[in-house]
């Protein structure tokens, strides 16, 4: 089979011109935080709704190859996954004012945007595709919650790296340009909270599309059970500050190490798996 941007070349362009634009606007995002560039910091919000509103149209044509209807393959996850994390953080930075973590969260969004551009272009034009609206459902709650495990995982790298140069009476860099500690303790938990809020949707969700559709999950698929086990650490993490004492400190360092995991997980998965799970009818 052709690859899917080989026979569709404003495709091509748009994949191309979004890579461009998250390299672009994280650059700006960068610019201003570590060297306080006042031009960066004029253009850097318009070059983000720029890049939002590319990646939409880009979504749009990608989806409209199979009548609409986004393809379960890694490439298309890792592309949404970019759009939920920047959308998330302009929102963020829209309603709040601040704009101190978005280099972080955007530079992440940008990796995934640009491996998703190197698998696209690398992966052939017969990908599986699912419809119904509770598979739909499932997709979209598994792309906010993963979303969610990375905006705890970063802002949680943020915490602890601040808490540090407080520690240690070391008021550099981070100490002027990120919020508080409380500021961050409070976006760690928020985002805690809705990653299990989203991957609590996407189990029952892909339970109840299963069930009508006479389909079935193949319970002894690895990342079904890596899934459920991310589900029960974060569900039990809401509550282990107040039944085992915890500060957000030892939180931290859990999320962090399911931050990565579960990054790492995605990114073998692309390149090494077409789907996200094996299914048995």
């Amino acid at each position: 089979m052709n690859n899917i941007l080989s026979s569709n070349f404003p495709l091509f362009i748009l994949t191309q011109v979004v890579s461009m634009l998250y390299i672009g606007t994280t650059f700006l995002y960068a610019a201003h935080f570590f060297r306080d560039w006042q031009p960066a910091k004029k253009y850097k919000q318009p070059a983000l709704l720029l890049t939002l509103l590319t990646h939409l149209v880009y979504l749009g044509l990608l989806t409209s190859i199979e009548g609409y209807r986004i393809g379960y393959s890694t490439f298309n996850i890792m592309t949404m996954v970019a759009l939920t994390l920047t959308t998330t953080y302009f929102f963020i930075e829209f309603t709040t004012k601040s704009d101190k973590t978005g280099f972080f969260v955007i530079a992440f969004a940008t990796g995934a945007e640009l491996i998703s551009s190197i698998m696209t272009a690398q992966a052939p034009g017969d990908g599986q595709i699912f419809t119904g609206i509770g598979m739909g459902v499932h997709l979209v709650a598994a792309i906010f919650g993963f979303s969610a495990i990375a905006i705890a995982g970063l802002y949680s790298i943020l915490y602890l790296l601040l808490f540090r140069q407080i520690q240690r009476n070391r008021f550099e860099l981070l100490f002027q340009r990120l919020p508080n500690l409380e500021v961050l303790e409070r976006l760690i938990m928020h985002a805690v909270a809705f990653g299990f809020i989203f991957l609590s949707v996407t189990l029952f969700a892909g339970m109840l599309e299963q069930n009508a559709t006479g389909g079935a999950i193949n319970i002894l698929d690895p990342k079904l059970i890596t899934l459920i086990a991310i589900w029960l650490i974060y569900g039990v993490s809401i509550f282990i500050r107040p039944l085992l004492g915890w500060d957000i400190k030892h939180m931290a360092y859990l999320l962090i190490f399911l931050f990565v995991f579960i990054t790492l997980l995605i990114t073998l998965m692309t390149v090494f798996s077409p789907t996200f799970h094996s299914t048995t009818l």
